[in-house]
């Protein structure tokens, strides 16, 4: 656990998942959001395939409702206040954790996002935001783990820690999210006795 101890989660850029639960409606207000050309186009096709609902928008941290996010308490919040925050999304590929999104059912599978852009979006942002250390937060088995392992970290002079469960029980369902949300709290709070049993870190070149 020495490599996540050091470093400081303030600094740099984490990403989350996002959850098959969800949260109908909302009321945020929708603004063009600045992201790659790439990325918005190839969201635009994939969300016209979506199931998509426009019963509103809400922040993309409050839409998800899955088990990470009733497990993660107050941490997440502050990580998003902090501006630092990415989630990765099936149907909008990658998303600023405050960006307004609309309830949308689509699980991410690579196969629906050219090759480059989601990893070139991830490595762009990063940069903008002047992140030397990337850290995310995802199920090991998931195509979120697949996308971050293939990003060229080495060739972006960046360092990546991927954070996964290694679980093996019943309910793997509820109890792989429920200990991301507590290795990531741990993590934001700088209180290494609290990370759960079966965290991994894993650093990507």
């Amino acid at each position: 656990m020495t490599v996540l101890n050091a470093i400081d989660p303030r600094e740099a850029l984490t990403i989350l998942g996002c959850s098959k639960g969800k949260n109908r409606g909302g009321e945020a207000a929708g603004t063009g959001t600045a992201w790659p050309e790439p990325l918005l186009r190839a969201r635009a096709d994939v969300l016209m395939k979506s199931k998509v609902d426009s019963g509103g928008l809400r922040p993309a941290w409050l839409r998800y409702s899955g088990n990470f996010y009733r497990n993660v308490g107050s941490a997440l919040g502050e990580a998003v206040e902090n501006g630092r925050t990415l989630i990765l999304s099936g149907g909008y590929g990658l998303l600023r954790a405050d960006e307004p999104i609309s309830y949308y059912d689509r699980k991410l599978k690579l196969t629906d996002w050219p090759s480059g852009v989601l990893e070139d979006a991830v490595i762009e942002e990063a940069r903008r935001i002047g992140a030397t250390k990337v850290v995310t937060f995802v199920s090991a088995s998931a195509d979120y783990a697949k996308l971050i392992r293939r990003i060229p970290w080495a060739a972006s002079e960046i360092d990546a820690v991927l954070v996964t469960i290694d679980f093996h029980g019943g309910g793997a369902q509820v109890e792989v999210p429920r200990r991301l949300a507590q290795a990531f709290g741990a993590w934001w709070r700088r209180s290494p006795s609290d990370y759960p049993p079966g965290m991994v870190t894993e650093e990507l070149t």
